[in-house]
């Protein structure tokens, strides 16, 4: 795979070239807007319905899954990417995940994953791993 095609980073590596990393689908939910919070309100006896206090809304953040695959020559290069991307997706506080396809950084952080299916190499009779796999982030909303 072709590194200068694949321009979406986590704090500025590059997914591909650092980790082996491609995000496959997923991205559109980051262009959700996010749900609103609720309103100050007052439900006055004396009158119908309620008062919303709508000066300055505030929304929540979001939780988004991407679909994620990994490909490495062997077991060993794959143990390395794999922990080299969960320590940087990890670590602490927001993280930058830029998304190519969006001209955009978001401010993020791990949830968790699910979801892994790892190609079984004795069957192809091959060293390459490959690895696909649902990552969930807590998107803030900027």
């Amino acid at each position: 795979m072709n590194a200068n095609k694949f321009k979406d980073t986590l704090n500025g590596k590059n997914l591909l070239s650092d980790f082996n990393l491609v995000i496959q689908t997923g991205t559109a939910g980051l262009l959700d807007y996010p749900e609103r919070k609720e309103s100050l309100s007052n439900d006055w006896a004396e009158e119908n319905g309620q008062e919303y206090d709508l000066s300055s809304p505030k929304f929540k953040d979001k939780e988004v899954t991407l679909s994620c695959a990994m490909m490495a020559p062997d077991d060993g290069d794959f143990w390395f990417y794999y922990q080299a991307f969960f320590s940087e997706i990890a670590k602490p506080g927001w993280q930058d995940l830029y998304i190519y396809d969006h001209s955009q950084t978001y401010k993020v952080f791990y949830k968790k994953t699910s979801g892994f299916v790892k190609s079984l190499k004795r069957l192809k009779d091959v060293p390459t791993v490959f690895v696909k796999f649902q990552l969930t982030i807590q998107v803030k909303f900027a």
